[in-house]
């Protein structure tokens, strides 16, 4: 067990093909954070909050074992990222107990031990934790259409987690437009052109400000009135990489957030926020 309360996190996973982009400024700040996980945080187990796994009504909580399976949810990327694997274990103990946690928060709640982790968990933890070893590593869906509120509830729920020295680690992306993201995408040059959208820093820095100048209830509010944000839809046509924040923020409670890391490309952030975090 950890002594202390562990931070929490909301990160932005990417693309998958930024587990081979080690140039990459994301990848390395994944780099340096995996570091700080292993040797400064040592948790005892970590769970992942993804974009990329919606279930409806019934929260679902991976419950392997032994070596958990890994998805390859996405399509026409290098060959290379088809072939690789994860050696990540589960932990059955950290799943029941955060089925436990929910079903007596009044959520519906249940384990899976027949979906593998998304890219939105098993690459960003790869670049981060390439060889996990014993530490497991457990995956929890989002809502389908859920509110913000709900989401933010989901956190208040799993909170207790941090001072079991389990690491809630939220991944979506802090803004998340694809559609406008691939118009300006050069296919000849196979890059993105020079080209930044109008509301990528201005939404971006919003969500720092709401998450690092506030704290509880407060910081609740503002993240539950991101529903009304004039650029919301710009930044987020859909809210799945949106909410994994909320659970990251209602799980932080009264601590302090820290915004860790900042990248801006085309309609995209993968900006990072820590809370209780050094």
């Amino acid at each position: 067990m950890s002594a202390a309360r562990l931070p929490c996190y909301y990160i932005s996973h990417g693309g998958p093909n930024i587990l081979i982009e080690e140039e990459d400024k994301t990848h390395q700040w994944f780099k340096r954070w995996g570091k700080s996980i292993i040797e400064k945080i040592k948790p005892k187990a970590i769970a992942v909050i993804s974009a990329h796994w919606e279930t409806t009504n019934i929260i679902k909580v991976t419950n392997f074992s032994d070596k958990t399976p890994i998805i390859y949810d996405f399509y026409g990327f290098p060959q290379i990222l088809y072939q690789q694997t994860y050696d990540c274990k589960g932990s059955p103990e950290v799943a029941k107990k955060i089925v436990g946690l929910l079903t007596q928060a009044g959520f519906e709640a249940e384990l899976d031990d027949k979906r593998g982790f998304d890219h939105g968990c098993w690459i960003p933890m790869k670049i981060a934790i390439p060889e996990p070893g014993d530490l497991p590593i457990v995956q929890i869906s989002l809502t389908r259409k859920a509110s913000y509120e709900y989401h933010i509830k989901v956190g208040h729920a799993m909170a207790s987690l941090r001072d079991e020295g389990v690491l809630i680690v939220g991944s979506g992306t802090m803004v998340h437009n694809l559609k406008e993201t691939f118009s300006r995408y050069n296919k000849e040059m196979n890059t993105f052109e020079d080209y930044l959208a109008s509301y990528v820093e201005p939404f971006d820095r919003d969500i720092e400000e709401f998450c690092t100048k506030f704290t509880g209830k407060e910081r609740d509010q503002k993240l539950i009135g991101l529903i009304s944000h004039p650029l919301l839809r710009q930044a987020h046509p859909t809210d799945d990489h949106l909410v994994p924040l909320h659970i990251a923020v209602g799980a932080a409670g009264d601590e302090q957030g820290t915004k860790l890391h900042t990248q801006y490309m085309a309609a995209l952030s993968t900006s990072a926020i820590g809370f209780g975090a050094n």
